[in-house]
């Protein structure tokens, strides 16, 4: 079986752009040739490697030749970085890029700190791709990133996965919200009226506590901030009530700017998945992520540490 790394490259950009005529931009060559490279690929492996959908997904033996693809480019990126040497000129040229995948709420309060000390210690570049943490593992699957903040304890196939702890949510408000919207707590009727804050439309954690404290369906009014700094504000300016990390609105709880709606928190696990690469930096974002969860989230139960 031969596997060609023109191959390779062809298939990851195809899963990273959607579809053939993007690849064929991004490589520089026509949609013929990306068509042609992908066909002589399943032929040499024997296997479809891609499903022809807009955008195109992988199929399970096409996710693992993406994990070849990316083990190549990385180790690559690592041995000429290792060549060229630390004391050269061109050592800032010379960076590895690194895709990774991220939650909002993780880039705003812990993991932030996690990259600065990696740009700062290794020649790298991260790309960071943001995104619900329960959508992250598509990012992994189809071959865009090399690691993810998830939700998601299923491992993906060529996958790792580490489990970091929790991060916890309260459902806050202002107390003249509270007073307006909320005089005789979270009952159904009043949930029902009482204007929401939401992330975006993919935030299962702010519908799961609504549901939660209602306990029926009910359809709020929803403002939605799409920027987790700027989520947990207009929650402190009376927009809504939110579930915010407690994290984030320890300083506003103590203050008094806002007060739970409810004696309740959300506790949402957090994974970190990676792809089974023998890679010095990817095991050294590994560890630093895993070294400042430790430290700043809700420790994971004994049974997935």
């Amino acid at each position: 079986m031969e596997i060609s790394q023109e191959g390779l490259q062809t298939l990851a950009a195809v899963l990273r752009e959607g579809t053939f005529d993007a690849a064929a931009t991004s490589l520089h060559i026509t949609p013929s040739a990306v068509s042609q490279r992908i066909k002589a690929l399943e032929t040499s492996v024997g296997r479809v490697v891609l499903r022809r959908t807009k955008p195109a997904t992988a199929t399970p033996d096409g996710e693992l030749l993406v994990r070849l693809a990316k083990q190549w480019e990385l180790l690559r990126e690592e041995t000429r970085s290792e060549l060229m040497g630390s004391g050269t000129a061109d050592q800032d040229s010379a960076r590895i890029h690194l895709p990774i995948a991220a939650n909002a709420d993780s880039l705003a309060t812990w993991f932030l700190p996690v990259l600065a000390r990696m740009h700062h210690e290794h020649p790298v570049a991260i790309e960071v791709v943001r995104d619900d943490e329960s959508q992250n593992t598509r990012f992994l699957r189809s071959g865009e990133v090399l690691a993810a903040i998830t939700s998601d304890p299923l491992g993906i196939r060529g996958c790792t996965t580490r489990a970091l702890g929790s991060m916890r949510y309260l459902p806050v408000a202002t107390p003249d919200y509270v007073a307006r919207w909320l005089p005789d707590g979270p009952t159904a009727a009043a949930l029902s009226r009482a204007p929401m804050v939401l992330f975006d439309r993919n935030d299962y954690i702010q519908r799961d506590v609504l549901t939660t404290l209602a306990a029926q369906p009910v359809s709020p009014p929803i403002s939605y901030i799409p920027a987790s700094t700027e989520f947990h504000l207009a929650v402190e300016l009376g927009v809504g009530w939110g579930a915010v990390p407690e994290v984030q609105i320890a300083d506003a709880l103590g203050a008094g700017r806002v007060i739970p709606i409810v004696d309740h928190h959300v506790d949402i696990p957090l994974f970190w998945q990676y792809w089974k690469l023998s890679s010095p930096i990817l095991d050294a974002l590994t560890d630093l992520t895993v070294a400042a969860a430790a430290e700043h989230l809700v420790p994971p139960p004994d049974r997935l540490r």
